[in-house]
């Protein structure tokens, strides 16, 4: 079994609250990254990710809207030492993209749910092919 550590996106694109959409979304497009963290005073206020913005643009049609508006807030957070079954239940449990991955509090990186589909793929292919 894997954990976070092992499969996290590491440098995540950080913008701060306050910061439009659209800002966010050329952060996002320039990085090419579909999530970002938002930061407030240095801490980590949140993440946002394209389906957030996606869904909210689609609800409004107003990208003028602030991240602080559509962020999930800090409690998508999980530890770089958790297992991947930790992150999948978060995931469940928040029905959420994105997670921001902390280490001793601070922000590290992003972990995707994608990120584990892949992870277990290849797991399960290594497992395939060294049958004897």
């Amino acid at each position: 079994m894997s954990k976070i550590s092992h499969i996290l996106l590491p440098n995540p694109v950080v913008v701060s609250t306050g910061t439009t959409l659209v800002e966010a979304a050329q952060r996002m497009k320039k990085n090419k990254v579909a999530s970002v963290l938002i930061s407030k005073n240095g801490k980590l206020a949140g993440i946002i990710s394209v389906e957030d913005i996606m869904s909210r643009v689609a609800a409004e049609a107003d990208m003028n809207i602030e991240v602080d508006e559509v962020m999930h807030s800090p409690e998508l957070t999980i530890d770089s030492d958790k297992w991947l079954t930790d992150a999948i239940a978060m995931f469940e449990r928040c029905k959420a993209s994105h997670i921001t991955v902390i280490e001793h509090g601070e922000k590290v990186g992003v972990i995707r749910a994608e990120d584990i589909l892949h992870t277990y793929r290849f797991m399960k292919m290594e497992v395939e092919n060294n049958k004897w």
